[in-house]
């Protein structure tokens, strides 16, 4: 085991497993199970297989840095497998926007692994065993973050070759809108993201006050860190070794950080995999990435974050990203919005949703002036006003699908 809060992970997969929540984020198969069972209904594409022939033009440059080498190594003496050099996966960067991603260094079929992480290499960042009345927060999983990993001098050494990959707050930083200022914040019009944003803030300042060791800078950016790069297991606990004491049956989320697989980039409407447990059941569980549809070699991983149908609402509270397309957007304005908007909205956290479909809008601006606007935006305004018009384009649909 490699850190005692490492340890947490296993605990929980093996006391949690019969209670795991259908509705996760990612699926659970077994490795005795035929292959055909493993596979999630994600992915609507036929079955098949990509030929080396068939490779995807160059679009990526190999990641060969000594941080990516390092964290490679450390992953395999763990029996990780699938990563690079050797395996079926790469690091690399995309020619055109530079942005790091894993790409395919082998065809796969649609229900291939493409790639896996054991347990043992997992960060947890919440403790199953503790018994709570109210779901932890993103801002409660960066305290545990600081506490058991960055600034634990014995742990920053054990997990060093994975935080030191960690993203800095530097020129490619995707600021979340809890780093916006009062103003940009009110410019984003829509009041449940406003309303959640503050609250996050609310959130970090009033955890900052209690720690007296944690900055509110220094707890702000890894809640960042926490919201954009974990994942989540929703669990039903009936267990008396893991609620310790609690009265009835509860809902938990164990929130992880995965190294390596966390590299994957997001896409809202054409992901090509997804992350799946494997025999959570077994002393040798696996947090693997398998593929929804063929995979070509050179082509990019991606898989979709959070929830799986995140609304741009959701993405740009956890992740600080608007994607270029999101179907989902289209069911908050939709008959039966109200609902869908729950689903879309879901925070890749504990479970809570969020948005329901503002039935009846008051902008204070039109879609033309945002649209406007948007050609002449610097700094965070461009996020805020590519999600007004993101949103008012979803809601002028509605109005023609109705007719």
């Amino acid at each position: 085991m490699l850190a005692t809060r490492s340890s947490i992970v296993v605990l929980a997969l093996g006391l949690l497993a019969p209670w795991i929540d259908p509705v996760a984020p990612f699926a659970v198969s077994s490795s005795s199970s035929p292959k055909r069972k493993q596979i999630s209904n994600q992915g609507k594409a036929p079955g098949g297989f990509a030929k080396k022939s068939d490779a995807v033009p160059p679009s990526h440059a190999k990641d060969d840095t000594a941080a990516t080498a390092q964290l490679l190594g450390f992953l395999r003496r763990w029996k990780s497998e699938g990563l690079g050099p050797d395996g079926g996966t790469e690091v690399g960067y995309d020619v055109e926007s530079s942005r790091r991603g894993v790409y395919a260094a082998a065809p796969f079929r649609k229900g291939d692994v493409v790639c896996r992480i054991p347990s043992d290499c997992a960060l947890a960042l919440t403790d199953p065993r503790l018994a709570a009345d109210e779901p932890a927060t993103m801002a409660d999983g960066a305290v545990n973050f600081l506490r058991w990993y960055q600034n634990d001098e014995r742990a920053r050494q054990t997990w060093a070759a994975y935080l030191d990959t960690l993203p800095t707050r530097g020129p490619h930083f995707d600021s979340t809108p809890d780093f916006y200022s009062e103003e940009e914040i009110d410019q984003l019009q829509f009041p449940t993201i406003i309303q959640e944003t503050n609250e996050r803030r609310r959130q970090i300042a009033a955890l900052a006050e209690t720690e007296s060791e944690i900055t509110f800078d220094e707890l702000q950016f890894a809640t960042w860190l926490v919201a954009s790069r974990s994942f989540s297991i929703k669990t039903q606990v009936d267990d008396p070794l893991v609620r310790e004491g609690a009265s009835s049956t509860s809902k938990k989320a164990l929130r992880l950080l995965l190294p390596y697989l966390d590299l994957i980039n997001h896409s809202s409407d054409s992901a090509n995999a997804e992350l799946h447990l494997i025999d959570p059941e077994k002393d040798e569980a696996w947090f693997a990435i398998r593929a929804t549809r063929p995979i070509k070699s050179g082509q990019e991983i991606t898989i979709s974050y959070g929830s799986g149908v995140e609304s741009s609402l959701g993405l740009l509270l956890n992740y600080g990203f608007l994607p270029d397309e999101n179907r989902i957007d289209a069911l908050l304005f939709r008959p039966g919005g109200e609902d869908a908007g729950r689903v879309a909205g879901r925070v890749a956290g504990p479970g809570n949703p969020l948005f329901t479909s503002p039935a009846a809008p008051h902008w204070r601006t039109t879609l033309e002036e945002d649209e406007g606007e948007l050609s002449r935006a610097t700094g965070n305004m461009v996020n805020v006003l590519k999600l007004r018009v993101k949103l008012k384009r979803a809601y002028a649909s509605r109005g023609n699908d109705a007719q």
